[in-house]
C-alpha cells in the first residue's frame, strides 16, 4: 500500500474523515500540461449582447473582466420541467449562454475557463458547462447525454477547467453555456450561490485523450495502475515499439524480467501485448517498451486493498442520514414510507449514486458484499474492522425498512437537499411494495449478516436469522399466489426474470438451510435449482458454445443487462447448492451446470483480448420483435422508433451463428456504462473458478478488476484517487469523492466499441454505490483464494 494512502488512513481514523485524492496523479492534472497549439478567446470580459440568462438569479459583468452569477440553492417553485408534485425535481437551474453562432470552431478540441465559486457553507460546488452543436449531428443529443461536463469545484479559489471534447459533434457550436443547478440547501449551506467566471477560450491540442475504440494512445502501455496479484495472468497493452519489453524494479531501476512482445490480431484489430506473469516476486515495478514507460505499480497478494479502503471511503460518503464531515450534514429526515396507518422515515444506507436517491435492495446487496470482503480480509484485522463496520450501517437500514405485514419501504426518487423538516413542501414519499423478487434476495443478505455476526454481535445475528426466515416464506407465498411480480419501474429489479427469481430463491434457500438446518430450505434449494437448470442453454440455440440461461424455461429470451446487473445471481445459486447439500442426488447436475456456465464464460472470455474486458453477452437478432421484453429491459424508450438502431447494435456484434451475435457491450440507449456488468460476471467467474478449481476463470475475474484500474485502452483507473490517471466523475450533489467509481465505459450511438470521453453527465460517468458493491463482491472471491 502507498505511503500516501498510509498516512490519510491514520489521519483519518480508519475513514471516519473522508480521505483525499493525490491530484498529481489525475487526468485533469495532466491534461492540462499539454502544449496547445491554437487558442481563441471567446469573451473579452467585458458586457456583451452575446450573453444571454434564463432562470432564476441575477448576473453582473465585474471591472475585473468576470462574470458574476447569483441565485438562491433553493425557490418557491419546482424548477421548469421538471415534476410539479417534486417528485425527483430540484429548483431549477440559473444558466448564462455566450451565443458562438459567428465563429467557426470545428477545427478546436478543448474548451479551457477559469471559475471561482463563493458559496458559503457548501461542501461541492460545481458548474454544468455545455454546448449546444446545429451541425450534422445534433448536441444535445435525443437522451441528453451528450454536450456536457458537470465539473467539481474547490470553493472560495479560481478553479482552471479543461474539457477535451474532439469526439461529440462540433462541427457547427451555436452556444456554449454555464448551469448552475440548484439542488436544495445542505445543513451547513448559506442562502445565496455565487460563481464568477473568466478566460473562456477555445483550444487546439495536438494529441487529445483515447476516447474511443480499442487501440491506446501512442507511446503508452494500458496496464493495471494499481497492480497486480502475484498469482494468475499479469499483462498490458502497448502501443509502443520494441524488440524486448522490461519490468524494471522501481526502487533501484534493475531489470526484474524480460520478455518478448507478443502480437495479437482479432476483430479488435492488432495490439502488442506484454505478458510478464512469470514475475511473481511481491515488490513495485515499472513496465517499460521502447520510449514508453508506466508509472509505479505493485505485485502483491494484498494489491487491491489499497482500492478496498478507497472503496470504503466513498460508502461512508455516500451514507444517508449520516453526518459526513467535510460532505453534508444528516440529511433526508423528511423522506416518508407510509403503509397500513405506520409511517417511518426512509433514510439510512447509502445514497444510490450522483442523486441522492435510495433503493433498499441495492443497499442490501453492498451490505453483503462489504460482508464478504470482510470474511476474506481476516488477515488485515483493521480493514476487516472497519468492512464490518460500514456493512453495519446498511444493514440497520435493511432491517428498519420492513413493516410488521412484511412491505418494504423500497426506493425513493431524490436529487435535492431537503430541510428535514416534516409537514412542507419539499418532502418526499418513499415506495412501499412486498415484491417476492426483493424478498428472496434480502432474506439471503440476512441469512449471511447471521453467520458472520454470530460471534461479532449474536443479538443482531439473532434478529438477522430471525427476519432470514421471516422473509422467504413471504417471499415463497407470494411468488407461489402470484408469481412473478413487477416493482416501480425505477427500481432496479425490474427486469429481473424467472430464472433470476430461480436463482435467488435457490441462493438464500442454501444459505438458510446451512443456517437453521431446517428441511424446508434444503427442498426450496433443491426445488429452484431444478427451475434454474432448465432456464439454462445446454445447446438449444446450436452455438459453438453452451451454459448461459433465458429468461424462464420456454428459452426464448436471453437474460441480458445493460446498467445494473445481477449475472453473478447464478453461479451463486449453483455454488451454493452445492456447498450446502454435498450429499444430494441432484449434485451432479448441479456441478455440470456451473461448469457448463464456466465454459461460457471462458468462451466469450476468448473473445476478450487484448484488455480482457468479457463481452456482453450472446444476443439474438429475434430479440428485436419482442416487445414486451424490450419494454422491460429499456425504460423510457421507445420500441418501434428504436427498432432499427435495436438491430444494428445487435448487428455490430461479432457472428456466431444464424440470427447470434456476441456484443462486446450491451444494447443500450438512455442509460448506458458496463461496469457493473463486467463485474457481475467477473464475480460469476471467480465463483465457479472457485467451486470448480478452474485457475482460467480466476484470471476472467482478475482482469474485469485490472480493466477498472487502467488496463483499458483509455489507461485510466476508473476508480478516483486509486491507481494513476483517474479522472473526475459526474458526482452531482456528493462532490469529488476518493473511492467514486461510475456507471461505467459507455459506446457512442450503434458500436460497440468503447467510449469513454471525459464529460461528467449521467449515466455512464455517473457515481454508484452498486458499481462500488460489485467490485467488493468480486475482491471478496479474489482475497479468499
Amino acid at each position: 500500500m502507498e505511503r500516501f494512502l498510509q498516512d490519510q488512513l491514520l489521519k483519518t481514523g480508519f475513514v471516519h474523515f473522508p480521505l483525499s485524492a493525490d491530484t498529481s496523479r489525475s487526468m485533469e492534472d495532466r491534461q492540462l500540461k499539454k502544449e496547445v497549439l491554437e487558442r481563441l478567446s471567446l469573451w473579452d470580459g467585458q458586457e456583451d449582447i452575446r450573453w444571454h440568462f434564463d432562470g432564476e438569479g441575477t448576473h453582473a459583468f465585474l471591472p475585473s473582466r468576470t462574470l458574476e452569477l447569483n441565485t438562491p440553492p433553493t425557490s418557491p417553485n419546482w424548477g421548469a420541467g421538471e415534476n410539479q408534485q417534486g417528485h425527483y425535481a430540484s429548483f431549477g437551474a440559473l444558466t448564462a449562454h455566450l451565443d458562438v453562432s459567428g465563429l467557426s470552431l470545428s477545427q478546436y478540441n478543448r474548451l479551457v475557463f477559469e471559475i471561482k465559486p463563493e458559496c458559503d457553507g457548501l461542501h461541492s460546488p460545481n458548474v454544468r458547462v455545455g454546448f449546444v452543436n446545429d451541425g450534422v449531428k445534433k448536441i444535445p443529443d435525443a437522451y441528453t447525454r451528450e454536450g456536457f461536463h458537470c465539473m467539481n469545484l474547490k470553493n472560495h479559489v479560481w478553479n482552471t477547467c479543461v474539457w477535451e471534447f474532439d469526439t461529440i459533434p462540433h462541427d457547427k457550436i451555436t452556444d456554449i453555456f454555464f448551469r448552475i443547478h440548484k439542488y436544495g440547501r445542505e445543513l451547513s449551506g448559506s442562502d445565496m450561490l455565487s460563481y464568477q467566471i473568466r478566460n473562456i477560450e477555445i483550444q487546439r491540442i495536438e494529441k487529445p485523450d483515447v476516447k474511443v475504440g480499442w487501440q491506446c494512445a501512442e507511446d503508452t502501455i494500458a496496464y493495471s495502475t494499481t497492480g497486480y496479484f502475484t498469482g494468475g495472468r499479469k499483462t498490458a497493452v502497448a502501443r509502443a515499439q520494441g524488440e524486448r519489453f522490461r519490468v524494471l524494479n522501481a526502487e533501484t531501476g534493475a531489470v526484474a524480467y524480460e520478455g518478448i512482445p507478443l502480437q495479437v490480431e482479432n476483430a479488435h484489430g492488432r495490439f502488442t501485448v506484454l505478458d510478464f506473469s512469470p514475475l511473481c516476486t511481491p515488490g513495485r515495478y515499472r513496465l517499460a517498451l521502447g520510449c514508453a514507460e508506466t508509472e509505479d505499480f505493485s505485485i502483491s497478494d494484498t494489491v487491491i486493498e489499497s482500492a478496498i479502503w478507497r472503496f470504503i471511503n466513498f460508502l461512508f460518503c455516500e451514507r444517508c442520514g449520516y453526518p459526513v464531515p467535510g460532505k453534508h450534514g444528516a440529511c433526508h429526515g423528511d423522506i416518508l414510507a407510509e403503509h397500513d396507518g405506520l409511517t417511518l422515515v426512509y433514510n439510512g444506507g447509502w445514497h444510490d449514486a450522483a442523486d441522492v436517491s435510495q433503493q433498499t435492495l441495492q443497499t442490501a446487496e453492498v451490505v453483503h458484499a462489504l460482508l464478504e470482503t470482510a470474511q476474506a480480509a481476516k488477515n488485515s484485522l483493521s480493514l476487516r474492522a472497519r468492512l464490518l463496520e460500514e456493512a453495519l450501517w446498511g444493514l440497520d437500514f435493511v432491517l428498519r425498512m420492513k413493516f410488521p405485514d412484511g412491505y418494504r419501504a423500497t426506493s425513493a426518487g431524490i436529487r435535492r437537499w431537503n430541510d428535514n423538516y416534516i409537514g412542507n413542501r419539499d418532502d418526499e414519499r418513499a415506495r412501499v411494495f412486498s415484491n417476492p423478487f426483493d424478498h428472496f434476495v434480502i432474506s439471503g443478505v440476512e441469512a449471511y449478516a447471521a453467520t458472520v455476526l454470530e460471534d461479532e454481535d449474536p443479538e443482531l445475528a439473532f434478529k438477522c436469522r430471525h427476519e432470514a426466515c421471516s422473509d422467504y416464506r413471504l417471499a415463497l407465498e407470494l411468488f407461489e399466489a402470484n408469481g412473478m411480480q413487477l416493482p416501480y419501474p425505477a427500481e432496479h429489479c425490474y427486469n429481473a426474470s424467472l430464472s433470476q427469481y430461480a436463482a435467488a430463491a435457490c441462493y438464500s434457500a442454501a444459505q438458510l438451510y446451512r443456517l437453521t438446518g431446517r428441511e424446508e430450505f434444503a427442498g426450496c434449494c433443491t426445488r429452484f435449482a431444478d427451475l434454474l437448470l432448465a432456464c439454462q442453454d445446454t445447446g438449444e440455440a446450436s452455438l459453438p458454445f453452451c451454459g448461459f440461461f433465458y429468461r424462464d424455461p420456454d428459452k426464448r429470451s436471453i437474460v441480458h443487462f445493460n446498467h445494473q446487473s445481477r449475472e453473478q445471481i447464478f453461479a451463486q445459486a449453483l455454488s451454493a447448492a452445492l456447498e450446502a447439500l454435498p450429499d444430494h442426488p441432484h449434485r451432479a447436475r448441479w456441478k455440470e451446470a456451473l461448469a457448463r456456465y464456466g465454459a461460457y464464460l471462458k468462451a466469450i472470455a476468448s473473445y476478450a483480448a487484448p484488455y480482457g474486458m468479457i463481452p456482453a453477452g450472446v444476443y439474438a437478432l429475434s430479440e428485436t420483435e419482442d416487445r414486451e421484453t424490450f419494454r422491460i429491459m429499456n425504460l423510457q424508450v421507445d420500441f418501434d422508433k428504436e427498432k432499427q438502431n435495436h438491430i444494428e447494435q445487435i448487428q455490430s456484434g461479432i457472428k456466431l451463428g444464424e440470427g447470434y451475435y456476441l456484443k462486446q457491450f450491451p444494447v443500450c440507449f438512455s442509460y448506458r456504462g458496463n461496469t457493473a456488468i463486467v463485474l457481475a460476471m467477473g464475480k460469476a467467474a471467480a465463483l465457479a473458478g472457485r467451486a470448480l478449481g478452474d485457475d482460467a476463470l480466476l484470471d476472467i475475474a482478475r482482469d474485469q478488476l485490472y480493466w477498472t484500474l487502467g488496463k483499458n485502452p483509455f489507461g485510466q483507473s476508473l476508480i478516483y484517487g486509486e491507481g494513476h490517471n483517474f479522472g473526475q466523475q459526474y458526482t452531482a450533489l456528493l462532490g469529488e469523492t476518493v473511492g467514486a467509481i461510475a456507471v461505467g465505459v459507455q459506446t457512442q450511438g450503434n458500436e460497440d466499441l468503447p467510449y469513454w470521453p471525459p464529460a461528467n453527465i449521467a449515466t455512464y460517468r455517473e457515481v454508484w454505490t452498486s458499481s462500488a458493491g460489485r467490485w467488493l463482491w468480486v475482491a471478496a472471491e479474489l482475497l479468499s483464494n
